[in-house]
């Protein structure tokens, strides 16, 4: 809740005079990762311009050298406003770094056992979740906690989900509750970092399909979720879903299905399903975001081919309710493109200088990043950020500074 308080708070009592913003504009930036290029880019907010790249290296030893690209593939990113850090997670180096988000200088390193993936962070409690990568790294059952201060990354728990490739997380604020999804198996993990870890009670887990399967000693891959994120009470989570076969061609009884790609909505407390909305079968929903000050949420559209069927790649914005007859998912706006290289990566920024916020999306395939507006589904411009690699671009986030004194009334 402290960081959407944060963002709230920068909307709605700052508010900048353009004229006099010309010495904030250039602090306010988004951050994304290069995977296959070992660097992580500095993107202004406003203009889309690359400031600054940071090469994320094999060893502490020799940061901001070159060295053989793919070494390192950063992925995820995430950013501490509070404490004015940024973070991302090496896959192939087997790491995650810590940055200063006021000149991008490596602060501390932690190795990792496994391939890292995802992140997660506590302002308040400056603690950092990890999740894992490709199961032939490593394990990926287990969430790491580690605990940062200005120099250190130190591991403080393992929490093992009892599920393999444990991939999309979510840190809640106001709950303290973290919540884990599979990425091949359709199963949500919740547990209380402040209690003891106890199998199955803490981290507890629950189906997302009890109707396929509800036995955690049978792993179905049906829905295929992505990531998992939320605004309390409420969780969501982005399944890719697409052609699913129980049992074989051959077999009496197998079925066949198309499952619409999808995002579901969840209780945080008791663990619920509470309404799903459906996309097109193959709009491989990936990664989602939350309106800070809405009751929305926006989603990077993948898209791709079937067997029956194909998606253009884009983004939705999709609104959420409860009335007394239930809870209800409606779509406010979604764009798409041919032209949209894979979108995959997906945040939103405030400005502290105009008071509105926006969406920024990444292109795996085309290296792009794009901006959207917020309220429409315009997309306001876009840049290339690099043309090298078959992953060319991967996590995103946004740094908000404090609005300058100077500028705000």
């Amino acid at each position: 809740m402290f960081r959407y308080l944060f963002v709230v708070l920068s909307l709605f009592l700052l508010t900048c005079e353009e004229n006099e913003n010309q010495g904030s504009e250039n602090t306010s930036f988004v951050i994304v990762s290069l995977q296959d290029s070992d660097k992580v880019a500095i993107v202004g907010a406003n203009n889309l311009e690359v400031e600054e790249q940071i090469s994320i290296s094999m060893s502490d030893h020799d940061h901001g050298h070159d060295h053989e690209a793919g070494m390192s593939q950063p992925h995820d990113i995430v950013v501490d406003n509070t404490n004015g850090y940024w973070f991302t997670t090496a896959m192939m180096g087997t790491k995650v770094e810590m940055y200063s988000v006021n000149d991008n200088e490596l602060l501390a390193t932690y190795n990792t056992s496994a391939m890292p993936a995802l992140l997660s962070v506590n302002e308040v409690d400056r603690k950092l979740y990890v999740s894992g990568g490709n199961p032939s790294m490593g394990e990926t059952n287990k969430i790491l906690e580690l605990e940062y201060n200005e120099n250190s990354l130190e591991l403080v728990e393992e929490w093992d989900v009892q599920f393999s490739y444990a991939h999309g997380m979510h840190f809640d604020e106001f709950s303290g509750y973290v919540f884990a999804v599979s990425k091949t198996v359709d199963f949500i993990s919740r547990f209380n970092p402040n209690e003891v870890q106890i199998p199955f009670v803490n981290p507890m887990i629950v189906s997302m399909d009890s109707t396929i399967n509800d036995n955690f000693s049978i792993e179905p891959r049906r829905l295929w979720p992505i990531e998992i994120t939320g605004k309390y009470p409420y969780l969501f989570v982005t399944c890719s879903a697409g052609d699913w076969s129980a049992g074989s061609e051959d077999e009496e009884g197998s079925v066949y299905e198309e499952i619409p790609g999808q995002v579901q909505m969840w209780h945080m407390e008791d663990m619920n399903l509470l309404a799903t909305y459906e996309f097109d079968t193959y709009s491989r929903p990936w990664h989602i975001e939350v309106s800070p000050i809405e009751d929305k949420f926006y989603v990077a559209l993948s898209g791709g081919d079937g067997e029956n069927g194909s998606s253009n790649s884009g983004v939705a914005c999709i609104e959420y309710s409860s009335t007394d007859n239930g809870y209800s998912m409606n779509e406010s706006w979604v764009t798409t493109s041919s032209e949209y290289g894979t979108l995959h990566g997906i945040t939103v920024h405030s400005d502290c200088c105009d008071g509105k916020y926006y969406v920024y999306s990444t292109g795996r395939t085309d290296g792009n990043i794009y901006k959207f507006d917020t309220q429409t589904g315009q997309e306001l411009g876009y840049s290339n950020l690099v043309l090298s690699g078959s992953v060319r671009t991967g996590g995103i986030d946004s740094f908000v500074p404090p609005c300058d004194a100077s500028c705000c009334e």
